[in-house]
């Protein structure tokens, strides 16, 4: 059976019937199993026990995935993909609060960290180039 990882966001206007007859629109956007699949995906890399590998290379290594996402379910509907991309930030922020010390057990502390991250590297994930300082 083929399911489409798309959904459909439709609503009916009938506060406005004397001015058009009954509006139905939709947008489509990436679906709640799509975004389940896609936050698990980010689970499973295990960003935090990753505490040996630098930022840049975190970059590098899930830049691809995460520019796939954004071209396959971004296209229609971008800010559908908003949810997941604070998912990823603040599974960036735990990586910083276990990799620095300075940060450990200070929730603001990292994400201010990553805040000054993403002023510094603006481009360094594919998801902080299209949104910039909207996420996180």
């Amino acid at each position: 059976m083929y399911t489409s990882h798309f959904w459909l966001y439709v609503s009916a206007e009938k506060g406005h019937q004397q001015y058009a007859p009954d509006v139905t629109s939709f947008l489509p956007g990436v679906s709640e199993d799509a975004l389940k699949k896609m936050r698990a995906a980010v689970r499973g890399w295990r960003l935090n026990r990753q505490t040996h590998v630098a930022l840049a290379a975190l970059a590098k290594l899930y830049n691809p995935i995460i520019c796939g996402w954004w071209n396959y379910y971004g296209a229609f509907y971008p800010t559908a993909m908003l949810d997941l991309y604070m998912h990823i930030d603040r599974a960036l922020e735990r990586w910083a609060r276990r990799k620095y010390k300075t940060l450990s057990g200070r929730l603001r502390a990292g994400v201010q960290w990553l805040r000054k991250m993403k002023d510094a590297e603006p481009r360094l994930f594919h998801h902080w180039r299209l949104i910039g300082s909207k996420v996180g």
